[in-house]
Parts: structure tokens; C-alpha cells; sequence
């Protein structure tokens, strides 16, 4: 929905011209911005270290973008991707639907999806009761009585109903506020994962591999176990021409995880599956699972 509600629907708006690109390219980025002369551009955030990653290009800096409004940016790139290309970074969360909207114009902390402009919002834990401030829960927008339509599951009146349940709907985000009033997305709830007990953000673990200076991309994610609730798998795609190990990684992650959190398995890829918006598609990496090139730490 980025491109088309984001961008192409809120130039129409403002009377602004909208340049798109058929497929993107990371070597073709900053050339195309320039012979477009576009001063503000949209993206998700997988494509920051993608960008960040990429060789260097005439014209990374002689552009006229001022800001890039993002939706994910990792927060360990955000100051550096600022600094290399010489723009500023505002980081917005918001529903498909447009019940909610959440920015970061720059006035909160790098990391901080911002605070919410357009309806009340409530963080719930699974009892469906109030947290407390840096507390995780769900993130719900109450839903505006003014509005006459919705956007709803296709011939799926279940799904509706969970989505919307009395003057709230459910976004199925997880995020904690500070006492500043200050939301920091942690993942979606369908991305929790039970590991012997405990309780793990995928999000999290992801967060921590990005970490390491030699990962590009990283996905998360549940496959399941003989003995246990599930095993944690991380499927890493290096930055080109790195030489990176699962054993390395492991060890990276020592300080950064509890020992629970760190991936039992671990598979090194070129690149990921993925959808038309460039995002990675996590459900085929469950569904291929354990493959003979995956590195299991628990092996002989």
C-alpha cells in the first residue's frame, strides 16, 4: 500500500508529480531520482540496507531529496544512511485501511515509529487489558464513528469480527510506548515465536543480527521441532562479498540474546523470495524449512 496510498494518493492531493519505476534497482536508484528531480521519496525498510549496501553512485549526493518517509527503517542505519546520502529520515507506521496513522517527523527518537495524528489508540496485552508504559502489546485504533466504509476480509465475516471488536480494531501490531508518549514497533503478533517456555519476537532476533556489520538482510522465524514447541531458524543474506558464518553469527549474538533467543538454525542465502513490494516472503522460507544446506548447531 506504500506506493499507492503513500505516495501516488497523496500526490494527487497536493498536486505533486510522482515518479515510478518499473522494477527497483539498487544501482539504478540514485540515477533515476536525479533525472527525475524528485525531492522527497517512499520506501519500506528493507530497501535501507539494501541502498546503504550498495556501491557507490554519482549522483547518491547530488540530488534534491530532503526527506524519505520510511516504514521500518532499522535504527542502526538510520543516523548513517542520513549522513552517506545527506537526507532526513521520517518514519511513519499506518493501517491498510487508513483507520490509524503514526509518524516520526523528526521530533522523536531514531527508532520511534512517532505518536499517533489521526484517532485514539489503545496497547492491549492477549487478555485484552491496558499495558503500562514500555510494556509490549497490540497496538488498536479506535475506529472513527464518521467514517462510512471499511476495509474488510473478502467473504471472511471471522476475520472481520476479530479485526473489529466493539469501538477498536485490532492491527495485529505489536509496539511499547515511552513515558514520553513515544511507539516503537517490536513486531506482528503472528511473528511470536514459543520456545521452551519462553516467549520470542522474531522481530527482535532480527534486530540483533542486523547488528552485525557483515548482514544485509535477516528473517526469523518458526519450523517446527520433534522434542519442543519450535526451534528458531534464521535465514541471512551477507552483504555482497562478505564471508560470513553461521558459527561466527552465533557467536555474535552471544551478548545481544538471551541463550533461548539465539538461532538453533542457520542458513546463509544470495537473496530472498519475494513479493511484488520487495518484501520477503517469510511464509516460503517455513514452508521450505530445514534444507541440507542449513548449518544446525545442535549437529555432531
Amino acid at each position: 500500500g506504500n506506493a499507492l496510498f503513500v505516495t501516488t494518493t497523496q500526490a494527487l492531493i497536493a498536486g505533486c508529480s510522482v515518479a515510478l519505476s518499473k522494477r527497483f534497482s539498487a544501482r539504478a536508484f540514485w540515477d533515476e531520482i536525479f533525472k527525475s528531480g524528485a525531492t522527497l521519496f517512499n520506501t519500506i525498510g528493507a530497501i535501507i540496507p539494501i541502498l546503504m549496501y550498495a556501491p557507490e553512485s554519482p549522483h547518491e549526493k547530488d540530488h534534491r531529496i530532503t526527506h524519505v518517509m520510511s516504514a521500518g527503517c532499522p535504527t542502526d542505519l538510520w543516523e548513517p544512511f542520513e549522513k552517506r546520502f545527506g537526507v532526513t529520515i521520517w518514519e511513519a507506521y499506518a493501517a491498510i485501511d487508513g483507520s490509524g496513522f503514526i509518524a516520526n517527523f523528526g521530533d522523536g527518537p531514531k527508532g520511534s515509529i512517532g505518536k499517533p495524528f489521526t484517532s485514539a489508540i489503545r496497547i492491549v496485552d492477549d487478555q485484552g487489558r491496558d499495558v503500562t508504559p514500555g510494556t509490549t502489546g497490540e497496538l488498536l485504533f479506535q475506529v472513527d464513528p464518521e467514517r462510512k466504509t471499511t476495509v474488510e476480509y473478502y467473504k471472511n465475516p471471522k476475520a472481520n469480527q476479530e479485526k473489529t471488536r466493539g469501538d477498536w480494531e485490532y492491527t495485529g501490531d505489536l509496539v511499547y510506548q515511552d513515558p514520553q508518549g513515544f511507539l516503537y514497533f517490536v513486531g506482528r503478533n503472528t511473528d511470536s515465536m514459543r520456545y521452551r517456555g519462553e516467549n520470542v519476537s522474531a522481530f527482535d532476533v532480527e534486530q540483533a543480527i542486523l547488528k552485525h556489520p557483515s548482514v544485509m538482510e535477516a528473517a526469523v522465524y518458526a519450523v517446527p521441532s520433534e522434542m519442543t514447541e519450535d526451534e528458531i531458524m534464521a535465514t541471512v543474506r551477507p552483504v555482497e562479498g562478505e564471508k560470513l558464518t553461521p558459527v561466527e553469527l552465533r557467536i555474535f549474538l552471544q551478548d545481544k540474546l538471551a541463550k533461548f533467543a539465539i538461532p538453533r538454525y542457520i542458513r546463509m542465502v544470495e537473496d530472498f523470495p519475494r513479493t511484488e513490494t520487495f518484501r520477503i516472503k517469510k511464509n516460503d522460507l517455513k514452508n521450505l524449512g530445514v534444507t541440507p544446506d542449513t548449518y544446525d548447531a545442535q549437529s555432531p
